[in-house]
């Protein structure tokens, strides 16, 4: 897979990036490679990555566009809501899901820790640190990534993920 100089792609390792170059490197002082140069979108990150082109789809992946993610978040009623009682295993889970880089499991892991929060509050407790960190590291990355789709501020993402949970519970009830 072709990746286009200036467009933006997910990197697995490390988030949304934006191909600056495709270069020759000598990296190893013996071999000279074709790489993509990609930046990094967070701010703050001064940051350069160098991803050899011959292995390049295996990580990075165009970014969702804005009918993908209006798809993705309209069928989040059709995402598993699954729950693992063992926080190891979870935890495992989670981490897999993560590093994954599939958002649709991603919001089906929102989702999931979404519900299980709403129920633990009815109970007056909170999700443990690891669920919350959890939960935070993927909506960091489904933010920036469906905020660039639809033109948003990613802050403004986890309202439409919240009225779309909140508008399938009440129609499933």
């Amino acid at each position: 897979m072709e990746f286009e100089i200036g467009s933006w792609v997910m990197y697995s390792a490390t988030g949304i990036c934006r191909i600056l170059s495709r270069e020759k490197k000598c990296f190893d002082g013996v071999h000279e490679t074709e790489y993509y140069k990609l930046e990094p979108l967070r701010e703050g990150t001064h940051s350069v990555y160098y991803i050899p082109v011959l292995t390049a789809a295996s990580k990075l992946r165009p970014l969702m566009d804005a009918p993908q993610v209006h798809e993705l978040i309209q069928h989040i009623q059709d995402l598993p809501c699954r729950w693992c009682a063992d926080r190891n295993a979870r935890k495992e889970l989670f981490h897999h899901i993560l590093r994954q880089d599939d958002p649709k499991q991603l919001l089906a892991m929102v989702k999931s820790l979404h519900t299980q929060q709403e129920a633990q509050s009815r109970a007056g407790k909170k999700l443990s640190s690891s669920d919350e960190a959890a939960l935070h590291s993927a909506e960091q990355i489904l933010n920036e990534e469906f905020a660039l789709a639809l033109h948003m501020q990613p802050g403004e993402i986890p309202l439409l993920v919240q009225q779309a949970l909140h508008t399938t519970s009440r129609a499933e009830s």
